[in-house]
């Protein structure tokens, strides 16, 4: 769906206030001491978004008819302001927060929830960033930027694959990781 400026960026002002608000929570329930087990659950966050962006990417956007059609739009209109309600993360990781506060414990659900939302808005900003920002190879985050950029070109002119926006690692490992010359004509 197409977004105005406002509701197509909402998320990336929306949960960095959020991942503040957990860390505020767990720093002033233990006496102002982030606790180790806090950031660990953080940092396991951070990387089980890596995962989850890549199979949402592959599996949901690329396999699953209504989404697939509705991504498909994205894929047409690259620069165009495309992407899901912010109702819809919010669900997702609200639900997220819930199961795993009644799994293990709300610590470890505050940490890992706010792993996965740094996750996520370093994903909207990077994919941001390849669609939208020029980027010349002048410093090294624009180098990174920039084969970000390339990686996910040839995702949208390529045959299926490099499903990972943020990093190529996953599709590497399951092998859909597309070489610099695997493009087709758009």
């Amino acid at each position: 769906m197409n977004h105005s400026k406002i509701s197509y960026y909402a998320e990336l002002f929306l949960y960095p206030i959020v991942v503040a608000a957990l860390l505020l929570f767990d720093l002033a329930s233990n006496g102002v001491a982030l606790q180790p087990r806090w950031l660990l659950a953080a940092a396991g966050g951070a990387l089980l978004w890596t995962l989850a962006e890549y199979l949402v990417h592959r599996f949901l956007y690329h396999e699953v008819a209504i989404l697939k059609q509705l991504h498909g739009l994205h894929h047409a209109r690259p620069s165009d302001l495309i992407g899901a309600p912010i109702w819809v993360s919010v669900v997702i990781f609200l639900s997220f927060f819930v199961l795993v506060a009644s799994l293990a414990d709300l610590q470890t659900a505050s940490g890992t929830t706010s792993g996965l939302l740094t996750g996520y808005v370093l994903y909207l900003l990077v994919h941001d960033a390849v669609h939208h920002w020029p980027l010349a190879e002048q410093s090294l985050l624009q180098s990174w930027l920039r084969s970000c950029r390339l990686r996910h070109v040839r995702h949208h002119r390529g045959p299926p694959g490099n499903f990972g926006v943020v990093t190529g690692v996953w599709d590497h490992v399951f092998g859909t990781a597309l070489a610099p010359g695997q493009t087709r004509n758009a």
